[in-house]
């Protein structure tokens, strides 16, 4: 046997070793799972700008995905659509391709869940981008935040099935009021279902056949207890192609 090759002291001596050494090496493997959830946050990216096919997201230099997000798209998965970055200043780089359309710091929180749209300025600078912490959601009510990524309108929107319609107020374009504390999150209480869509701009009109009223979905689906980031993309007055004015949806859990 390989022991044979101590004597008693310098066995007593290679076990106090080992056991010195086991006690590191657990503790340093304690300590590492007890860090591994330490100083994380969530962010969930989506791409609303106009003329950009797709964009990466860099943080600190490291891409956040591995294939480009296409115009339209949200990273992720239905009811989870974050990527997890280290709480805290980061530098954040909005690339198209090797063209950095908007770079900047960013903070967040650790333990956080974020939501970031990469939308269009309307101005020679291509892209901006604007950050919402999200909420997690309860047991009660089903929660929404709506945007509106439409230029050049204020836009509502009117939801309806078979049991129940209702309204939400229009609001401006969040590039005209960049705010994240403009968009805070609404509740609904028994209103959950499917639900048919009209976008439309004058708040005094609600009539389904006047012109300033445009069905854009039959399919909304909102499911009790969820959150929501429910926007328009697209150009009001376009009928097709990729800048058809649509209503989307992000589940959040």
């Amino acid at each position: 046997m390989l022991l044979n090759k101590f004597n008693s002291v310098s066995f007593l001596r290679f076990l106090r070793g080992f056991c010195l050494q086991l006690s590191f090496w657990t503790l340093f493997s304690c300590s590492k799972t007890a860090n591994s959830h330490e100083n994380k946050a969530y962010l969930g990216i989506t791409h609303v700008a106009y003329g950009i096919t797709s964009i990466d997201v860099t943080l600190n230099g490291v891409p956040l995905f591995s294939t480009p997000l296409n115009f339209g798209q949200t990273t992720g998965l239905p009811g989870n659509p974050y990527d997890t970055v280290t709480a805290g200043i980061q530098y954040m780089a909005i690339l198209n391709g090797t063209t950095t359309l908007d770079s900047g710091n960013v903070a967040f929180q650790q333990g956080s869940h974020y939501s970031l749209f990469v939308y269009d300025t309307l101005s020679q600078t291509p892209v901006h981008v604007i950050i919402f912490q999200d909420m997690r959601g309860d047991n009660i009510g089903t929660y929404y935040r709506f945007l509106n990524f439409t230029p050049g309108y204020s836009l509502g929107l009117i939801l309806t099935n078979a049991a129940d319609t209702f309204f939400i107020n229009p609001v401006s374009y969040v590039g005209y009021d960049p705010q994240p504390s403009s968009y805070t999150f609404n509740t609904l209480y028994a209103r959950t279902g499917h639900y048919g869509v009209r976008a439309f701009y004058d708040s005094t009109n609600y009539n389904a056949d006047s012109s300033n009223i445009k069905l854009l979905s039959d399919s909304l689906v909102l499911d009790s207890t969820k959150v929501y980031n429910i926007y328009l993309q697209g150009l009001y007055n376009v009928s097709s192609g990729p800048d058809t004015l649509k209503i989307q949806s992000i589940r959040l859990n």
